[in-house]
């Protein structure tokens, strides 16, 4: 894959599509837009709903289960277009989404949701949310999105090409739309002959692919997550102030890939850094190993003291590097007897804010919250 694009760049591309029009007339719907191109085109011999860099979706559509039925074709590359559903204004939705440049790849097509514009595809890395998609460029393709409470099925031409196990945003209805990507102004996606079906029980016919894994022993199940706050201010105040000054912290779980969705918990446009933190405690002076991953940036303190600070932003390797979050990193940790407490600023720029830790090498010393 070779997208000609900064990290920057890209980042405002997600977040900030510029507004073409408010509204368009299609096929007897009002759509409402937010994108730089929205427009009625023929488009292989047949009239559609052509749009670029940014978001269209069904003016007063209330969809939470059920069907939803649509002609769609992609063209140009690089590119990613897709379906949102459960839409709560602009940047918190379902997404499954095509990548144009990775056709018949292991990442042709990639579900994930999206709070606040944060689109979590570095959380969501596994064959339950990415497959292998002969889909092309520049032809029509019949999709057919099915919806149950916590799940969903996705067909292309008659054919069942994927399967999400677990829909990660809470239930409740919204409205339906599409997403587009053209990170080098030349890609763009066309629609046609919408049709929203609701359902209350609609079947679903797909399983999970990957098989069920043993829990990883002593991992962090539940963070304290601070309210958003610039990463700047890491530089600019000292940890103890900074962390003080954090009056707001919300519980939150691990849930997919044993991963902390920070973005479920918080608003990326009100700050792009968290503290995420925990309690150790130790029965004495102990030393262990914490095993963690991140995305984007983090700095990791113990007890106020910063440890590690690291970068695992998209291309921050190489220009193939994903910053997909595993926990390939690991620092010592030097414990004192009683509780310690162990804290990540994370901090976000765009494909997913999360964290995840487990302990190893850590006899004596227990996860306390």
């Amino acid at each position: 894959m070779k997208l000609l694009m900064t990290a920057a760049a890209l980042c405002a591309a997600l977040s900030a599509p510029a507004l073409a029009q408010d509204m368009l007339e299609f096929e007897g719907e009002s759509w409402r837009i937010e994108a730089e191109l929205a427009e009625r085109s023929e488009f292989l011999g047949r009239d559609a709903l052509n749009f670029r860099d940014g978001v269209i979706w069904m003016d007063g559509s209330q969809f939470e289960t059920g069907e939803i039925r649509f002609e769609m074709a992609i063209s140009g590359s690089p590119g990613h277009t897709g379906v949102l559903w459960r839409g709560q204004g602009v940047g918190d939705w379902e997404k499954f989404y095509f990548r144009h440049h990775l056709n018949n790849m292991p990442d042709s097509v990639q579900y994930t949701p999206a709070y606040d514009g944060v689109t979590g595809w570095q959380i969501f890395s596994d064959p339950d949310a990415i497959s292998q998609v002969n889909h092309g460029l520049n032809s029509w393709m019949d999709v057919r999105v099915v919806v149950a409470e916590d799940q969903a099925d996705i067909f292309m031409d008659g054919e069942l090409i994927h399967h999400i196990p677990d829909l990660q945003r809470e239930e409740g209805a919204g409205w339906v739309g599409f997403w587009q990507l053209a990170p080098n102004g030349v890609a763009s996606g066309y629609v046609r002959n919408v049709r929203v079906t609701p359902e209350p029980n609609p079947e679903i016919t797909g399983a999970p692919e990957r098989p069920m894994m043993e829990p990883t022993a002593n991992l962090v199940r539940t963070w304290r997550v601070s309210a958003p706050f610039s990463e700047a201010q890491l530089a600019d105040q000292n940890f103890e102030s900074l962390h003080a000054s954090r009056d707001h912290w919300t519980v939150l779980d691990v849930a997919y890939n044993e991963i902390a969705n920070l973005a479920s918990v918080t608003r990326h446009s009100e700050g792009d850094t968290v503290f995420a933190e925990t309690t150790l405690r130790a029965d004495g002076p102990r030393t262990a190993l914490v095993r963690f991953g991140y995305s984007d940036r983090v700095q990791v303190f113990l007890n106020g003291e910063r440890l590690f600070v690291g970068n695992n932003n998209w291309r921050s390797r190489d220009y193939r590097y994903l910053g997909t979050i595993t926990r390939h990193v690991a620092v010592p940790l030097n414990l004192r007897e009683g509780e310690n407490t162990l804290t990540f600023a994370v901090s976000e720029t765009f494909g997913g804010w999360g964290v995840t830790a487990a302990l190893d090498e850590a006899d004596g010393v227990r996860i306390a919250r």
